[in-house]
């Protein structure tokens, strides 16, 4: 069942405040439908009683598709405050495994700071492909083109609906304007042989090094490196 609680909410429009019914968890794999309205912007949307403003509350959400076994934890925040994020992450885990019974073990459980990361990792996860791997081989298109552009302007995301088997499809998105640009694409089998490279040995060493972690982010990890 999805967990959800009452939330005072400020309109953005005209200041008003009402309660609201929000979100905390949800289970795709038992309610597909609420997968649909996180995409159509519809989950934690709100409708102002005073002005009739329609407007989306993007807060702390954890995201669970029990089928697939991967869970995906939302806290909307920037960079900057990564360690209060982390320190909240933790939490949530320990909060996890103390509700889960003895002989079950713990989903992966990935950290992603805005809810267009949240999107982008379910389309990463539910194509199969390594969140780490991908962020991997983000980092390697951002340094071959920095010329181009710098992950202080640019956010590199994955389109998971333009991947096939023959090429990866990532879009460049302006930080600033949201606006969604050029298109990059990265072929299948160089992914594949990155994935077996990083994997020697039974690990990610090399991405582990780059990302260790729980918020996997190339963009973050450069910006961080004034690269």
């Amino acid at each position: 069942m999805p967990q959800t609680n009452s939330y005072p909410i400020r309109c953005p429009k005209c200041g008003s405040q009402q309660d609201e019914l929000l979100y905390d968890s949800i289970d795709v794999g038992k309610e597909p439908d609420l997968r649909r309205q996180l995409l159509e912007n519809k989950l934690n949307a709100v409708t102002c009683n005073e002005c009739g403003h329609q407007f989306r509350i993007d807060k702390n959400l954890l995201y669970h598709d029990s089928r697939a076994g991967w869970m995906i934890y939302m806290n909307p925040t920037s960079v900057e405050k990564y360690d209060e994020a982390e320190s909240e992450f933790r939490q949530v885990l320990d909060d996890l495994r103390s509700v889960m019974p003895s002989d079950q073990k713990m989903p992966e459980v990935d950290l992603v700071l805005s809810r267009i990361e949240l999107v982008e990792r379910i389309f990463v996860r539910e194509a199969g492909f390594h969140p780490k791997v991908i962020e991997y081989v983000k980092y390697l298109i951002y340094t071959q083109n920095l010329d181009q552009f710098l992950p202080e302007d640019k956010a590199l995301l994955l389109n998971g609906q333009e991947c096939n088997e023959e090429q990866l499809c990532f879009v460049v998105q302006d930080v600033n304007t949201h606006k969604l640009e050029t298109l990059m694409h990265y072929k299948r089998e160089a992914y594949d042989s990155l994935l077996e490279l990083l994997q020697q040995d039974g690990e990610l060493s090399l991405a582990n090094q780059l990302f260790p972690g729980p918020y996997v982010s190339a963009r973050a990890y450069l910006m961080q490196e004034d690269i």
